[in-house]
């Protein structure tokens, strides 16, 4: 069976399928030479569609079409390329050849894929703003009439652009509870948050931050909280699937009270973030700040984010949310710790 399939590729007409390469059992397969590199060799035939070929297995090539050719000094040229065991030919539309090492070509496309992949390389090394983009929406609804009746609305956003160097993460929160069963009847939740935070590497694992985070609370008083920092990081390990960052820096937080009370203070900033994709569609997260206040010695802010995404499509995913607030030095008569545990379902995006 194996064998009919190669020959099936084989019996594509020769004047549309022309490059070729030889296998070392033997086996040849005519086709469309894509993109050759060290490692592989991409095809396309016209029975097999493509065909992803190890470079082990490959003991000659041999195209009728000109390749965007790279060699290992960084040279670039354009022509039929020919290899056989060790050595390779290119000859160039002007007929004149170059010959050098196997090993020295680094890769060869067709026009198509080397201009795709130039832009691709100057989207990594110098990336336009609105490239790389991942995130969700999230709306939440929840009602009850009967013996109890109440309602709560929730929606948050979180976007985050990830480069080879450098990471924008943006993020918005918003709750709004009321009820009417029993008096005294109205609101018994109103919060916002937001925030921003740009992160760079350099040096290894090392990388600087910058960030702002705003916030209000009616049943804290709090009008308007706003904290301005940055400092430096220190990736602990980074992958595809998971990272844990740890950080360390300064912020200046101005809290504004709807009783007129307005207080400013120096902070400091030690932070720890952690995500990892289990499965698939299985993410967990969490994140840890303490703030220490410089101002007023002793007193101190704490944030704490957890929870899981289930990926349930392209488009949807499933969220389970725990927030929690810490603030040793409320105004009299409210509570210093705020919790909220949040589920919902959430439209989420991504950029290739």
């Amino acid at each position: 069976m194996r064998r009919m399939v190669w020959a099936a590729a084989l019996l594509a007409p020769g004047a549309l399928w022309a490059d070729r390469v030889t296998l070392k059992n033997g086996d040849r397969l005519s086709g469309e030479i894509l993109v050759l590199d060290a490692a592989t060799v991409l095809m396309k035939t016209e029975f097999l569609g493509e065909v992803k070929i190890a470079r082990a297995a490959v003991v000659a090539i041999e195209t009728e079409r000109p390749l965007s050719v790279t060699l290992k000094t960084g040279e670039r040229l354009e022509g039929e390329i020919a290899i056989a065991e060790s050595a390779a030919r290119v000859r160039k539309a002007d007929q004149t050849e170059m010959r050098v090492p196997a090993e020295a070509l680094e890769a060869a496309r067709t026009r198509e894929r080397q201009a795709a992949w130039e832009r691709e390389q100057r989207r990594r090394t110098n990336p336009p703003l609105l490239d790389f983009w991942a995130g969700s929406i999230s709306l939440g609804l929840a009602t009850a009439r009967g013996n109890a009746r109440t309602t709560t609305l929730s929606s948050g956003a979180t976007a985050q652009r990830v480069t080879g160097f450098d990471k924008i993460g943006l993020r918005y929160s918003q709750i709004y509870s009321t009820q009417s069963t029993r008096a005294p009847f109205g609101v018994t939740a109103n919060r916002v948050s937001g925030a921003a935070r740009y992160d760079r590497d350099f040096g290894g694992r090392l990388f600087t931050y910058s960030s702002a985070q705003f916030d209000f609370d009616e049943f804290q008083d709090l009008d308007l909280r706003s904290v301005l920092g940055g400092g430096l990081g220190y990736h602990v390990f980074k992958s595809e699937r998971s990272f844990l960052n740890l950080d360390v820096g300064g912020a200046w937080n101005r809290e504004k009270f709807s009783t007129g009370l307005v207080r400013h203070s120096g902070e400091v900033v030690i932070g720890e973030e952690l995500r990892h994709q289990l499965t698939e569609s299985l993410r967990i997260f969490q994140s840890l700040t303490v703030n220490p206040n410089l101002s007023e010695t002793g007193q101190y802010r704490m944030a704490f984010d957890g929870g899981l995404t289930i990926q349930l499509n392209r488009f949807l995913s499933l969220n389970v949310t725990l927030a929690d607030r810490f603030l040793s030095n409320p105004l009299p008569g409210n509570r210093k710790n705020d919790v909220l545990l949040t589920t919902g379902v959430s439209f989420t995006f991504e950029q290739e």
